[in-house]
């Protein structure tokens, strides 16, 4: 995803900075990898069963595509070889497992950037979005999977919002299996990089379903339920108070405290983005936000150290907020950082220790 500007409201010597729109790892089901190179004697008799097979043949041939479709060089491949459209055909209303185990193969081609134009193209957006609502879970998982990946390539946001997609992921925000609500929160995350699916998703209400989220016991919800708060926050006032308003501070700074780096910097990340707003600044003050910011100063997780010296830099654009700063430590961690090596870390550093008047 490209890099926001930077959030809005306030100024200070060395400003809030833009907090990056969160990046997103590819998902691909829970299936086991294969343990062999692609052949195109075993596709071809594949392909055949998805053309001419029954109902269990298809499934079966589509679940085999799955796992062969894991490997990135089998992904292009079988691409070039005519996989996709046989399988968009199988997404069609029918045998709901034959759908599932398209849209399983499907999802794993789609961590290909080339496929997730190819897939599109081939009008695989409209059917997957249909499947969001089907009564199977191995359906709505497929679906939601290779939705999530289909959303990282631009013109596929724009294509899965007109269908309906925005409305149908909203709903499985709420859905009793943890899995599916991962790859929606994931969908969104991604969709809500695009301005106007980032109107329309919070005027339907969405803030308020992802941030309760945030207090899963499942790290890949969580992480996507941040990183589309995130996205939805940058450069958006309105959006901010809006995750403020919903609740969003308190898990977000115990996740900076208890989760894993990769965790805690998505959570910082979507602090930084929340910090445009000076009201929101005294919120996550007094949430207990900067013991954990200035500890996460101190790790070795790269991405730990430019979220948090990022959330530090637009925190301390208010004056009421540097005390704290400087009696936790923070002073010298960030002077260290200067010398990170890395220039997103390097220019929050800065850009906060200017902030505290230290030149």
């Amino acid at each position: 995803f490209g890099v926001g500007g930077p959030p809005t409201g306030g100024s200070g010597g060395g400003g809030g900075g833009g907090a990056p729109e969160q990046k997103q790892k590819q998902q691909g089901p829970p299936v086991v990898p294969p343990s062999v190179d692609f052949e195109i004697e075993q596709f071809s008799e594949l392909m055949g069963q998805i053309d001419q097979g029954d109902a269990d043949q298809k499934a079966y041939a589509a679940m085999e595509l799955q796992t062969m479709a894991l490997d990135s060089k089998s992904q292009v491949l079988m691409a070039q070889n005519g996989a996709i459209d046989p399988l968009v055909k199988l997404l069609q209303p029918g045998d709901p497992m034959v759908q599932a185990s398209a849209a399983g193969a499907l999802w794993n081609l789609a961590a290909n950037e080339q496929n997730k134009y190819a897939i599109a193209q081939s009008g695989a957006i409209q059917p997957l979005v249909a499947m969001l609502y089907s009564e199977v879970r191995e359906a709505q998982l497929s679906a939601a999977g290779a939705l999530q990946n289909l959303c990282v390539n631009a013109s596929n946001k724009k294509t899965v919002a007109a269908s309906g997609g925005i409305e149908a992921l909203m709903m499985l925000l709420s859905d009793k299996d943890r899995h599916v609500k991962a790859k929606a929160a994931g969908a969104l995350q991604s969709l809500a990089v695009d301005e106007d699916n980032q109107k329309k998703i919070k005027s339907l209400g969405a803030i308020p379903l992802i941030t309760k989220l945030l207090s899963s016991r499942t790290p890949e919800v969580q992480s996507n339920a941040a990183g589309a708060l995130h996205n939805l926050a940058v450069n958006d006032e309105d959006a901010q108070e809006a995750v403020a308003n919903a609740g969003a501070i308190a898990p977000l700074v115990l996740l900076m405290t208890q989760s894993t780096p990769d965790l805690q910097a998505k959570a910082a990340a979507t602090i930084w983005s929340i910090a445009g707003r000076e009201d929101n600044r005294k919120r996550i003050v007094d949430a207990g936000g900067i013991p954990p910011l200035v500890k996460m100063l101190q790790s070795n997780h790269l991405d730990c150290q430019a979220k948090a010296s990022g959330a530090v830099r637009c925190l301390t654009m208010s004056a009421f907020t540097r005390p704290e700063f400087e009696q936790t430590g923070a002073i010298p961690h960030l002077v260290v950082l200067l010398s990170s090596g890395n220039q997103e870390v390097t220019i929050n550093a800065a850009g906060a220790l200017e902030n505290m008047g230290c030149r």
